[in-house]
């Protein structure tokens, strides 16, 4: 009996080590193919580019010839493998892409087939599809679907709401500042500097209009991403804005002024403010911070706000006071201190 189930085991390993066997030649014979089938996209889709940016006066850009031939190659409706891979083929070659072509590959990507394939996959209750179509909207510059993104700022998945608020920014620049006191989700701090550095790269000139309207939001992130605008693109106008929240309640508000005030110089008055708000600060290592940018950023030592934090703060704020004074060669105030 053993020896009859010991057979029936081995013949089941067996037939499953050639199930497996079959499996594998299956999947090499496929890639094989899907690899090709690729290969022959992406060769279709090189010399349809060249034409369309380099057309030659003998022979004019065919655009119905165009939506044949990738329609031959699979690029329909039904084989979104094969959609998805010309689209990602466009977009990385538009990010190559400088000047007029850099905008002639937009308008390519909406004449080809299939048509709004980016707007539909805002309908997909998956996330990432969802937000992959949001960037390919924005990325592709399809600003007809602006409304139906919009929808998608306050979305619950981080990831949507992040490519939504970016495609707002894309759209509408510097005007899409007047939507931050209508978010109902906080701005992660990646999400801030994914903001700030898309609105540097495609809208570089500042528009203070639009900017001092987001000002009375009373959210903390629309307070922390306005201190990182001013800081990146150095609007010096503006640091009056950030002072005020150099002494803020909020830990992370402090933090962020503290990192954003530290790339400008101030006029006295305005290093007066900061000398102030100092006292008002809860944490000791902002305040020792803070004591470093004063020194920094004075040309003159104010031995009386010193000599203040010398006796009557405490020890690491008289540490880093002393420092400070024997550096600006004050030497005998520290000696008589000690």
């Amino acid at each position: 009996m053993s020896i009859f189930i010991l057979s029936i085991v081995i013949k089941l390993l067996l037939l499953l080590l050639a199930g497996c066997w079959l499996t594998i030649a299956v999947s090499l014979i496929y890639r094989k193919k899907r690899t090709k089938h690729l290969a022959l996209i992406e060769a279709a889709f090189a010399d349809i580019t060249s034409q369309y940016l380099y057309p030659s006066p003998e022979e004019p850009f065919d655009l119905i010839a165009v939506q044949r031939t990738f329609r031959k190659l699979g690029i329909v409706p039904n084989k979104p493998g094969n959609v998805q891979y010309l689209v990602n083929l466009m977009i990385r070659t538009q990010r190559s892409l400088l000047g007029e072509n850099y905008h002639k590959i937009q308008e390519l990507y909406k004449q080809i087939p299939p048509y709004r394939v980016s707007f539909n996959k805002l309908k997909s209750k998956k996330w990432h599809v969802k937000g992959r179509g949001i960037r390919e909207i924005y990325e592709m510059d399809q600003q007809q679907y602006v409304k139906e993104v919009l929808r998608e700022i306050n979305n619950k998945n981080i990831y949507v709401r992040r490519e939504a608020q970016i495609a707002m920014v894309v759209f509408l620049g510097w005007d899409s500042l007047r939507f931050l006191p209508y978010l109902k989700r906080e701005m992660t701090l990646w999400q801030q500097i994914k903001v700030v550095e898309k609105l540097h790269d495609l809208y570089p000139v500042p528009k203070l209009k639009y900017l001092r309207k987001a000002y009375d939001s009373d959210k903390q992130y629309a307070t922390e991403l306005i201190m990182r605008i001013i800081r990146k693109f150095r609007i010096q106008e503006e640091v009056d804005f950030i002072l005020r929240f150099l002494d803020s309640p909020k830990f992370d508000t402090r933090e962020t002024a503290l990192y954003c005030i530290s790339s400008f110089k101030l006029n006295e008055d305005q290093i007066n403010v900061v000398k102030q708000k100092f006292h008002n600060i809860s944490n000791i290592e902002q305040q020792v911070q803070l004591l470093k940018y004063i020194d920094r950023i004075s040309l003159n030592v104010d031995l009386e706000f010193y000599r203040l934090l010398l006796y009557q703060s405490n020890d690491v704020i008289k540490l880093s006071t002393a420092e400070i004074l024997w550096n600006r060669e004050y030497k005998e105030d520290i000696e008589e201190f000690y």
